[in-house]
């Protein structure tokens, strides 16, 4: 056996890109304390925040935190790369635009075959896409009845003109209910204006989203000639949802700024739940295809996509590049082997959290899609926060299909590990952790 590397971090950057969410840097760092104390909690780390704000930053926020365990210690910043302004704008936009621009996605979608193609990539994710439509017709078309109904209960009493007027008041007011409620639960007016998103910004009709994104690559070279300069070993980014292919569109900015990013301070890409494919597959795509192709053809930039087939509402076995059926991984790699670009692992959410909670959350397939941005309730096989502040570098998380699970003893203590002929790291097996 060869000598083990360097393989544990004391210091990293995280930027996180979030999806198409209103939600402000103060609600991330509120869920952010939650779970930085559940991840301590699994993981019997001792874990603190040092910053009881967010602290502004030229392209959103920042906070520093930190997790000790037997033998180990980690200082991070977290960033939050901001958008939900741009999200937050579009989605109070009055309604008659959004039924205009809800009609035009649909055509588009349609007649460009971009329905067609997310049922060849993905048949739950297209049978996911048509159920916000479905369930549209469905709440006005229950109101459209319940609106004759009205009309005929009134007309023996106030003639067919008023009965036709009230009945015409009950359907628009029992169709902006079902909107309201459940149309809330379901997030039914979030996804309506996801779909109107997706098209134009394929289309480049967010030109500001497109300016934010360079602002986020301008950001991103900044902290890497800083984090050169004071000694950050690694720095990821992380997106979530529409937010990974913000962050793979943000990597491959800097990258085309400057052709030697990456170099000077490991840089790894986590995708998380990721709807790549949502724009990619459309044909007006091209420049988010080019992205996603250029950082696949980055060798200093590591990038580990994240997959589950429970999560209907991302891309489940489609690889963001090439948007062919993927390949996962091996169970295990040698340390730092990104041969596979981006190296893709399938880790189910029902196996993220405890049983009782999955079946708590089984109906709402939105948490289920976020899980993968939240820390575990149970030690599993992927916790977004090993990779924001467990002792292992990326690199050794991505190796292995366990992640941090393969390499920690049930204590919270580091297991001895060597490397094989192979340049895997193997734990000590007599003190694998058992969970």
């Amino acid at each position: 056996m060869r000598k083990v590397p360097a393989t544990r971090v004391g210091r990293r950057h995280v930027l996180f890109v979030a999806g198409y969410d209103p939600m402000a840097v103060e609600g991330h760092h509120r869920i952010f304390l939650r779970e930085l104390k559940r991840f301590g909690a699994v993981w019997r780390a001792a874990t603190a925040c040092r910053d009881a704000a967010p602290v502004p930053t030229p392209t959103g926020a920042l906070w520093r935190c930190e997790a000790q365990g037997p033998g180990w210690h980690t200082n991070t910043a977290f960033e939050i790369l901001a958008w939900d302004d741009l999200a937050r704008a579009d989605m109070q936009r009055p309604a008659s635009s959004h039924l205009r621009g809800s009609l035009r996605a649909v055509l588009d979608m349609v007649t460009s075959g971009t329905i067609a193609a997310y049922f060849r990539s993905s048949r739950r994710y297209g049978f996911f896409f048509l159920f916000t439509y479905l369930l549209l017709l469905a709440f006005w078309g229950a109101a459209v009845a319940v609106g004759f109904g009205v009309a005929h209960l009134l007309a023996p009493h106030l003639g067919a003109v008023a009965a036709g007027l009230g009945g015409a008041a009950a359907a628009l007011a029992g169709g902006l209910l079902l909107m309201r409620w459940p149309g809330r639960r379901f997030r039914l007016r979030q996804s309506l204006d996801l779909a109107e998103f997706s098209v134009d910004f394929a289309h480049g009709r967010h030109p500001e989203v497109d300016a934010r994104v360079m602002a986020f690559a301008g950001r991103l070279r900044a902290v890497e000639a800083e984090a050169a300069r004071e000694g950050v070993e690694e720095i990821i980014i992380a997106g979530h949802s529409l937010g990974a292919m913000h962050a793979v569109s943000t990597v491959a900015a800097a990258l085309d700024q400057d052709p030697a990013f990456g170099t000077r301070v490991p840089v790894r890409i986590l995708t998380l739940g990721s709807t790549t494919a949502k724009f990619a597959l459309h044909p007006a795509g091209a420049r988010l295809r080019a992205a996603a192709q250029r950082v696949a053809g980055a060798p200093q930039v590591g990038w580990v996509e994240v997959q589950s087939r429970d999560d209907i509402v991302s891309f489940y076995k489609v690889n963001p590049v090439t948007l062919d059926r993927a390949t996962f991984a091996e169970p295990q790699l040698a340390v730092g082997d990104f041969s596979q670009r981006p190296l893709l692992r399938h880790v189910p959410v029902r196996d993220m959290v405890s049983r009782p909670t999955y079946r708590r959350f089984f109906l709402d397939v939105m948490r289920r899609h976020c899980q993968c941005f939240l820390a575990s309730d149970i030690r599993a096989p992927h916790d977004f926060y090993a990779y924001v502040c467990g002792p292992f570098a990326f690199d050794v998380l991505a190796a292995h299909m366990d992640a941090l699970c393969a390499y920690m003893a049930p204590d919270g203590t580091p297991l001895p590990a060597s490397l094989d002929p192979g340049g895997r790291l193997m734990p000590h097996p007599d003190q694998a952790s058992p969970e």
